[in-house]
């Protein structure tokens, strides 16, 4: 069987905290050879690497999310990013999560800010950064465009985006990450567009606890459901599940600079 790497999992989230080691000797023993815990809230950081502090096979972000803009000045994000990636610049693999997420009444000037200082950040450090976006598109590529030729790699975490955004994204260079979603039932559209996504560009997430996959919505998400969403994948686009295994795992290891 071949093995899968799941690119974000939340593991400061209260149904998660108190289980890290559970959830990492389950995964291991459901062929995911890697995980990618995300920080989505700076404040908590130093709370986010001690959870997983004790696996080397599960790397780690720093970022704080477009929803949490409001509690947070400019400066302070600045001052944490940089403190926390001196640091803690052997275990950081990527900048994140961070976006624009114009869902929620939040304001818009205060995301960008945010958005454009983690995409600084990633700049000057040469490390990815983990893009959460949710009806944005336009203000997104604007950003992603000016700071293309700046950052090595932009990961659209979680695509739910448009075709004419996940084309916009393509000629980027950005890599997706997809989610249980794909397999809900309202998201025939959604699997329309991830067919035009290269595969080489391509890694898969659970968003762990949230987002769990079809036929299991209901249950909390875990690393070890992430098969689910790769068969579906491979339903979808007529890929092959082992193939797609081994080119995922390749391009997770590329994006982030994983040296095994």
């Amino acid at each position: 069987m071949s093995n899968l790497i799941d690119s974000h999992v939340n593991f400061g989230h209260e149904l998660l905290k108190n289980s890290v080691s559970d959830i990492c000797k389950d995964a291991l023993e459901n062929n995911i050879e890697r995980i990618l815990s995300i920080n989505s809230n700076i404040h908590e950081f130093q709370k986010d690497i001690n959870l997983i502090k004790g696996f080397n096979f599960v790397d780690i972000t720093l970022g704080h999310h477009p929803n949490n803009t409001l509690d947070i000045k400019p400066e302070e994000i600045k001052t944490l990013l940089n403190e926390n990636i001196k640091k803690f610049k052997d275990r950081i693999v990527g900048i994140g999560e961070t976006g624009l997420d114009y869902h929620y009444d939040i304001p818009k000037n205060k995301q960008i800010e945010s958005l454009e200082i983690h995409l600084d950040a990633a700049s000057v450090y040469n490390l990815p950064c983990i893009i959460h976006m949710r009806d944005a598109e336009e203000d997104m590529i604007k950003i992603l465009t000016k700071y293309s030729k700046k950052i090595d790699d932009i990961l659209i975490h979680c695509f739910t985006g448009s075709e004419e955004f996940a084309k916009k994204c393509i000629d980027l260079g950005c890599f997706f990450s997809l989610s249980g979603i794909i397999t809900f039932k309202n998201a025939n559209k959604l699997r329309d567009t991830i067919k035009i996504l290269p595969i080489k560009k391509i890694i898969f997430e659970t968003d762990s606890p949230y987002l769990t996959p079809d036929p299991l919505r209901g249950k909390s998400n875990k690393p070890s459901y992430l098969k689910i969403i790769v068969e579906k994948y491979c339903e979808i686009t007529g890929n092959d599940y082992i193939n797609t295994c081994e080119i995922s795992t390749y391009n997770y290891k590329k994006l982030f600079k994983i040296n095994d």
